[in-house]
């Protein structure tokens, strides 16, 4: 039970001390004394749970100060403490940072790297050895010298053709431009690529970049920026659509949302009744073909991460079976007209013993270990390249005696009521026991992953543009940054490099309108070789510039 309002002045209890000092208590002090004391039990208990809050301790104890640093202390949540996210990193703050190793790079490494080959300015294949004069000199490998140049991302060439007038009919001749200039934009493919790239994947904004370039003495305006991305997008819109189809037959699908900034969709909420929708989100859907290759989608909007899979799921041919679905408990995950075997995530469910750690630690760590086998089973997995068969055999195997014997155990906990039901182990065990069959699909149904991690990887991308790029303007500036940033996270997907696909794919614009299922991240490259010279598509002009923006 919650203790009531506590309110005492510093001279109130130097006073109540003395009368304690002096023996001398009155009949209103043992109250007061049992509430101090109830009260005292009650935030330990909270502490112990986790449920502490300032607001709460303000409430009993009439705190009116702003300053909270010493009860951020006391409820173990200071700004210097921090939270590790596997058992291996130890209890909050008491762990120091290891220092991080420099990851050496090798020449192989750098694989758009430009390779300058050296002659011996002496010496080649088949002299004789300058110092025993016997045998003869032989090709090795070459060695290895790797040399880093920088420069500003944008540069800019100014042409100047000549311009000759007659003196007497007063007529003007002009020197033609290079060809690749005459049939050009402003800003060519590899601009563009370069700005998409910075904005949607590296969350540089554009008037942060825009204040770089004017520093590098190349001054390029962030609207001029939003339409280069915006002219990228518009390339890609054909590849888009196509990839939305092609994600609708994957044989596993992770979704997952996070909140989203959309200045016109926030000013709509204004004028919404109360009953209607407001939240905007953005919404990742990560899709596993049975080629092994991986779809990034990306939604923003007012629809939850359950209606835009519903939405995929619309493209998906009749005949297949329903896909393998892997999301967190949450109902918004779930799509409405189409069925799917749905999974949950174990990395969720071991958060919640993980994040009581401290509080029951011989306990939870013995549930933590079997959450640790079980994992090692699937990295195991993973090592010895097993088919989706095989995969299920071995957890069936290897992983089905742990997960049963952590559920029998944990029931065990309840009963014997070693546990509390209502405290937050009882809780997190109890979230174990209402989803069980769903957290153990992966032991009855092959293909299904361990967790949502994935989905989660793709969600830090959205995070990452919201924190630094604030919001999205209208919702098609919102469009062209789910489009890029979903073709730009497919070919990281598939080690493909972003760069020269942005660039094949403004340069052949014509081809990839017509032909969009031949210009995935994964196959443009024999789609460009089997272009001949005529077929090629020119470089696009200019489009007319809008008044649209982000």
């Amino acid at each position: 039970m919650t203790p009531g309002r506590i309110n005492l002045t510093p001279e109130e209890i130097d006073q109540l001390l003395e009368r304690l000092s002096s023996h001398s208590l009155e009949k209103s002090d043992y109250v007061l004394l049992s509430e101090l004391i109830r009260a005292l039990l009650w935030m330990g208990k909270e502490l112990e749970e986790k449920k502490m809050s300032i607001d709460r301790l303000r409430k009993i104890f009439g705190i009116r100060t702003e300053s909270a640093k010493a009860l951020l202390e006391l409820a173990g949540n200071s700004p210097s403490s921090t939270e590790g996210d596997s058992p291996d990193k130890g209890e909050k703050g008491k762990q120091k940072k290891r220092k991080r190793k420099q990851k050496r790079t090798s020449a192989a490494d750098f694989k758009s790297a430009t390779i300058v080959n050296i002659a011996h300015q002496v010496l080649k294949a088949g002299d004789l050895c300058p110092e025993c004069s016997k045998g003869r000199l032989r090709n090795l490998s070459p060695g290895k010298v790797i040399r880093i140049t920088g420069q500003p991302w944008l540069q800019a060439t100014i042409y100047q053709p000549e311009r000759l007038r007659c003196g007497a009919c007063g007529r003007v001749f002009t020197a033609n431009l290079p060809k690749d200039v005459a049939t050009s934009s402003r800003y060519d493919e590899t601009a563009k690529a370069i700005v998409t790239l910075l904005k949607y994947r590296g969350g540089f904004p554009f008037y942060r970049q825009e204040k770089l370039q004017s520093i590098l003495e190349t001054p390029i305006s962030d609207t001029h920026m939003w339409q280069m991305t915006r002219d990228v997008a518009e390339s890609l819109r054909p590849v888009f659509n196509a990839l939305i189809q092609e994600g609708s037959k994957g044989k596993c699908l992770h979704n997952d949302d996070t909140k989203a900034r959309v200045l016109d969709l926030m000013k709509e909420n204004k004028a919404r009744s109360s009953d209607e929708r407001t939240g905007i989100f953005t919404s990742a859907l990560l899709s596993v073909l049975d080629s092994g290759k991986q779809i990034a989608l990306y939604f923003t909007g007012r629809q939850h991460a359950g209606e835009n899979l519903n939405d995929v799921l619309g493209e998906r041919p009749k005949e297949m079976p329903p896909p393998v679905q892997m999301c967190d408990a949450l109902a918004q995950n779930r799509p409405a007209d189409h069925s799917t075997a749905e999974g949950y995530c174990l990395t969720h469910c071991r958060r919640y013993f993980f994040e009581i750690l401290d509080y029951w630690p011989n306990l939870i760590m013995v549930i933590l270990g079997w959450f640790s086998q079980v994992f090692h089973n699937d990295n195991k997995a993973t090592e010895q390249n097993l088919n989706d068969e095989d995969r299920l055999k071995w957890h069936q195997e290897h992983s089905k005696p742990i997960m049963d014997k952590m559920k029998i155990w944990c029931s065990e906990l309840l009963k014997k009521k070693k546990v509390e039901p209502n405290s937050s182990f009882g809780k997190a065990i109890a979230y174990l026991q209402r989803h069980w069959d769903k957290l153990t699909l992966f032991l009855r149904k092959p293909g299904v992953p361990l967790s949502n991690n994935a989905a989660e990887r793709m969600i830090k991308q959205a995070v990452l543009n919201r924190k630094n790029g604030y919001f999205f303007k209208t919702e098609y500036g919102a469009w062209v940054g789910d489009l890029l940033l979903s073709l730009i996270e497919t070919c990281q997907l598939n080690k493909i490099n972003p760069y020269h696909y942005l660039v094949a794919v403004q340069t052949h614009e014509r081809d990839v309108e017509e032909n969009p299922s031949l210009w995935f991240p994964w196959n443009y490259h024999e789609r460009i070789e089997s272009l001949t010279p005529q077929e090629e598509a020119p470089i696009s002009p200019e489009r007319t510039t809008s008044s649209c923006s982000p």
